[in-house]
């Protein structure tokens, strides 16, 4: 089963060699942390705004 597990605002940063980095807010990196340490896999939906 899928629930939403949280919705934040960020910038895409690049550190070269084709990979993106997404940095997540210090209000939801507890609940990231838990997620990476259970091992799960998220689904990523990006959107903008205008």
């Amino acid at each position: 089963m899928m629930g939403v597990e949280f919705i934040f605002r960020s910038k895409i940063s690049s550190h070269g060699g084709g990979r993106y980095i997404i940095y997540i807010p210090k209000e939801v990196r507890e609940k990231a942390k838990q997620l990476y340490e259970q091992d799960k896999e998220v689904i990523v939906i990006v959107a903008t705004e205008g």
